[in-house]
């Protein structure tokens, strides 16, 4: 007979493994926590359309200590007036019942809201959606109080939480009337949808500007807060990589403010604190573009800069090949925070950069020739203009490279050569009268 072992408490020797009879273990309890952490709820797992249906499919867990009462709520070829009886009636007409698969968090969807949900749309006794979001795999974000979406799907929105999953029974009246559109969506239908809340933004303030007179707009104390649930939508779109979408939004931000007129100091230093974060946000987003030039303009802008602020603002100069002005801005940040690795991190970076691009600025003006009797130093200048274009290819954290001035009009043909053998164009910027030319990453 084969030895019994509880691990948790008697433990077990060699002898038990190789004993002929063989040995059964015994799990404590200790192990039952792991599996609970393992599969805990989270908010970031996105369900894939089975997945969602077969969590609808789940045993009613009303009934949970009672085997023979089990019963499961299926959507494949329901029965809705069976579904509606273990529903809650969102209008108290019934038209818009309400089920909860998975209990949300926080506040429920204010009015005016950006919300992003996963979705199924059901018709009675059909076996397939007639709508779905998981099939794509993508959410979809809606306006809430613009009428851009069923009746009866915003009303159970609006009841929701983050991250909440709920099935809702939505009458013809409240959904696609008795029109339907054929042939998909017959007319005078009753309809399910399954919404997985996945995020919303209390944008309703942003819309309000929309509402203001030309007079109001300009008006500080009018526009401040659709202002700052605009910076809440664009940090939003930032957070989720889409950062054209965010650098629209601060545009938007800008211009808003920049057209408003001050009464008094407190005004201008709170329109000097969102300009600020307006500005040094939108920056960011160019050079996450990978737009640098642009990002530079807009972090020239900032009324009050920060160490987060000449931090990008040094990197954006560093990608279009300024060092010393990029190490300038880089050393500002760091005065302002002097224990912020990615400034000192940042600060290295560029002074690598600015060292082998020294050397080989060396190497040119040494081999450059002015006259006849210097024509030897041709195939050397060549190299190092070769090399200087070889060095920018390679470089992942620049785009652009000035050139000194001095050079001769065939010396600068000579970099062109070379600059096209490589692919690289040579450009010619003027900025404050100055004109500096530059070799430049031809943009994918």
């Amino acid at each position: 007979m084969a030895k019994h072992v509880n691990l948790a408490v008697d433990g077990f020797k060699i002898s038990d493994l190789i004993n002929a009879d063989g040995i059964t273990f015994e799990v404590g309890e200790q192990f039952d926590n792991e599996d609970e952490e393992e599969f805990a709820y989270s908010p970031h797992v996105q369900f894939s359309n089975e997945e969602m249906l077969n969590m609808l499919n789940m045993y009613d867990s009303d009934h949970e200590d009672n085997e023979d009462e089990k019963e499961t709520v299926a959507l494949c070829g329901m029965s809705f007036s069976k579904l509606k009886l273990k529903m809650t009636d969102l209008t108290s007409d019934q038209k818009v019942m309400k089920l909860v698969k998975q209990k949300g968090v926080g506040d429920v969807v204010p009015d005016n809201a950006l919300a992003t949900i996963h979705y199924i749309g059901y018709f009675e006794y059909r076996d397939e959606p007639f709508d779905s979001t998981y099939s794509s795999g993508k959410p979809r974000s809606l306006r809430l109080g613009k009428d851009c979406i069923l009746p009866g799907l915003e009303i159970g929105i609006r009841s929701m939480q983050k991250h909440e999953i709920a099935v809702f029974l939505i009458h013809p009246d409240l959904a696609f009337k008795s029109l339907g559109c054929m042939p998909r969506i017959p007319p005078n239908e009753e309809v399910v949808f399954v919404v997985h809340l996945l995020h919303y933004i209390d944008d309703g303030h942003a819309a309000t500007y929309q509402d203001l007179t030309p007079e109001e707009r300009h008006i500080f104390s009018h526009i401040v807060k659709p202002v700052m649930h605009m910076l809440v939508t664009a940090k939003d779109y930032t957070e989720k990589l889409n950062y054209k979408q965010a650098i629209r939004e601060y545009r938007k931000i800008i211009d808003r403010l920049e057209t408003v007129k001050l009464n008094d100091e407190s005004e201008e230093e709170e329109m000097n604190r969102l300009l600020s974060r307006a500005y040094t946000n939108l920056g960011i987003c160019y050079n996450k573009e990978n737009h640098p030039t642009k990002a530079c303009f807009f972090l020239r802008q900032v009324p009050n800069p920060t160490a987060k602020s000449h931090y990008h603002f040094g990197k954006a100069l560093l990608n279009i090949g300024e060092y010393n002005e990029a190490m300038k801005e880089l050393q500002k940040g760091y005065t302002l925070e002097p224990q912020n690795e990615a400034i000192k991190k940042e600060i290295q970076i560029t002074n690598v950069k600015q060292r082998e691009y020294r050397e080989i600025e060396k190497r040119l003006w040494k081999n450059c020739f002015k006259s006849k009797e210097e024509q030897n130093k041709i195939t050397e200048f060549r190299k190092a203009a070769r090399d200087l274009c070889e060095n920018l290819i390679r470089s992942n954290d620049i785009t652009r490279q000035s050139l000194s001035e001095g050079f001769t009009k065939e010396e600068h043909e000579i970099i062109r050569e070379e600059a096209a053998i490589l692919g690289l164009s040579v450009v010619t910027s003027v900025r404050y009268g100055k004109e500096t030319v530059y070799l430049q990453k031809s943009k994918s």
